[in-house]
């Protein structure tokens, strides 16, 4: 079922006015990592042409808001303001929910608790996704500097809306993403094989994935939030790589799509 301009939104009109400066000035963050964001943003608030028209809401629409980074805005498929994991599961939960999708690429959590957060609030939403994890894990931030801020996040959205819907994804198997295989090399690997060099690399990763996932479940479960498990038994990256787009990070279109399928699963579980 495809979305039409009156049934979803990327973002909503309140959205790209407030994100215009005032919250990125605000936001303590470096200017290389939301560049990009702020421009595929500032750019759909001009072009109208390309991103979905506001859709007035009613008394008994409700509000799907969607938190994330590059891979919620959509980055990695020919069209990312329609092929992204939450645009496909705005899709999944039909016309009786206003979608607003506030990814921006490169966003860290920290950041998100100014940039995302205050836009969400304003939309009072009834249902939140969440997947805010594999830039922070990227830029190598510590699982505890991360858990304090993305706690911080659920209880502010938890403490303004009591009887929200919130569902959060943990982390993947990010050892079969050719992107941080740089990232987490090392100068002592430079004298091993090749073989040990990229088992080193691996078990790095690993380690920080498993660091996270451990952090987020606790802090899901305390505000009530549904897990969304990107485990590598429901999210296999290492048997479909047609999962990855050809920047060797961001899903492909097919993988959006089991992402939506994980995120619409899980919530059905949720209310069972």
């Amino acid at each position: 079922m495809a979305l039409s301009h009156n049934d979803s939104i990327r973002a909503s009109q309140s959205m790209r006015q407030h994100l215009c400066l005032p919250y990125l000035l605000s936001a303590r963050c470096s200017l290389f990592s939301l560049l990009l964001g702020l421009l595929l943003v500032l750019s759909g608030c001009t072009n109208q042409g390309t991103s979905p028209a506001t859709a007035p809401s009613t008394k008994a629409q409700r509000v799907y808001v969607a938190l994330g980074a590059s891979d919620t805005f959509g980055l990695g498929t020919d069209d990312p303001y329609t092929q992204n994991w939450a645009y496909d599961l705005a899709a999944k939960l039909g016309t009786r929910y206003r979608f607003v999708n506030l990814g921006i690429p490169g966003v860290l959590v920290h950041q998100a608790l100014n940039v995302e957060l205050p836009i969400a609030l304003d939309n009072h939403p009834d249902l939140v996704t969440i997947w805010l994890a594999v830039n922070d894990i990227a830029a190598h931030v510590p699982a505890a500097s991360y858990a304090h801020d993305f706690e911080t996040l659920l209880s502010r959205l938890r403490s303004s809306q009591p009887h929200l819907r919130m569902a959060v994804a943990n982390v993947p198997d990010l050892t079969v993403l050719p992107y941080f295989y740089p990232l987490f090399i090392s100068k002592s690997d430079t004298s091993l094989s090749k073989q040990e060099r990229q088992a080193h690399v691996q078990q790095r990763i690993r380690e920080q994935v498993d660091a996270y996932n451990k952090v987020i479940t606790p802090i899901v479960q305390k505000y009530s939030a549904i897990l969304v498990d990107l485990s590598r038994t429901n999210y296999d990256l290492q048997n479909h790589p047609t999962y990855i787009s050809q920047d060797g990070l961001h899903p492909t279109a097919l993988g959006y799509q089991r992402l939506a399928d994980l995120f619409y699963q899980a919530l059905q579980k949720g209310d069972a």
